[in-house]
């Protein structure tokens, strides 16, 4: 699992790792154990933000069964979303 740091000032090339990141291993991790993958969501979304109020909190859990969700969608044959006018950058 990644260890995301806290106020990381991040670089340009950090875009695709997250995605990378999101589509290989939570993807994988996802298909094998539903609730380890939304775990590991909601522990990154928390710790990114460096803050843990129950506002945040609350909205890490629900974005991370959210995601949990779409990804066993994705799995059994949905099309992937993509934004309208998202040119990836």
């Amino acid at each position: 699992m990644v260890n995301w740091p806290r106020n990381n000032p991040g670089v340009a090339a950090d875009w695709e790792k997250g995605i990378a990141f999101f589509d290989s291993e939570i993807a994988e991790l996802a298909a094998n154990d539903e609730t380890a993958a939304y775990e590991a969501i909601r522990f990154a979304i928390a710790g990114m933000g460096g803050r843990t109020t129950n506002l945040e909190l609350g909205f890490a859990d629900a974005l991370a069964r959210a995601a949990a969700l779409g990804l066993r969608v994705v799995r059994n044959g949905a099309e992937r979303f993509t934004p309208k006018d998202f040119d990836g950058e």
